[in-house]
């Protein structure tokens, strides 16, 4: 568009002095003068409209060049901002999973402290210990010596530390509340008892907390239960 504009205003230029030398030229031979030689200037009004349109085009090439430099420029400068963006929302999401996961690993911990802090319960139920008498078909009671025995344990985190075992029994049938049934170890509760310290048994991620029970009553089932606390 520059090369046009250019060339189109010298052009017109330079015919409107064509003319006019044409007219002076047809003056001068009507009034019985010799014409003049004007050829240099003919030459010199081609060669300004050579170097309009020759100046008109490299200006016009000068343009495009720049602008597609700015372009370029432009759009490098729009990727990095790109890049800085990707990279900036890539640091918020690793930022805020990292923040997730620590809030989850942080409940979840609260929530192991407060089950620790309350215990955690098991039980087992044993019927009448009855034993069958040798040579005959009849039975008899058991005594402590012939006594059932059995294991209550309770599951808790590998990493915990039990701080108290507390242990219960009663009868199968009895409504009595299991915080009213709480006995000691070795103490005789009606033909059972729970017998030795407690012991832990490893579980991979998580532990047994275990109490030995005996039961020699011949005429009812019996309950036993342990309710383990710990800290984390």
């Amino acid at each position: 568009m520059a090369a046009v504009i250019g060339a189109s205003a010298t052009f017109a230029t330079a015919l409107f002095q064509l003319v006019a030398n044409a007219r002076r030229q047809a003056a001068e031979r009507a009034a019985g003068k010799p014409a003049s030689s004007k050829s240099g200037s003919w030459l010199a009004i081609f060669a300004l409209i050579l170097a309009a349109a020759v100046g008109g085009y490299i200006f016009a090439e000068y343009q495009t060049f720049r602008d597609r430099e700015g372009e370029r420029g432009l759009r490098q400068e729009m990727q990095t901002r790109l890049r800085d963006i990707v990279e900036a929302a890539a640091r918020l999401e690793r930022a805020g999973l990292q923040r997730s996961d620590q809030a989850e690993a942080e409940a979840r911990l609260a929530a192991e402290r407060r089950r620790g802090a309350e215990g955690v319960a098991a039980v087992i139920g044993l019927p009448p210990c009855i034993i069958s008498v040798p040579g005959s078909q009849s039975s008899a009671g058991c005594i402590e010596g012939s006594a059932l025995h059995a294991s209550v344990c309770a599951i808790i985190p590998a990493t915990a530390a039990v701080v108290e075992v507390q242990v219960f029994t009663r009868p199968e049938d009895s409504l009595q509340p299991w915080p009213e049934a709480r006995v000691q170890p070795g103490q005789d509760a009606g033909a059972a008892k729970f017998v030795d310290a407690f012991y832990e048994r490893a579980l991979g991620d998580a532990k047994e907390v275990c109490q030995r029970f005996v039961h020699w009553n011949s005429q009812k089932s019996r309950l036993a239960r342990i309710l383990v606390k710990y800290s984390l």
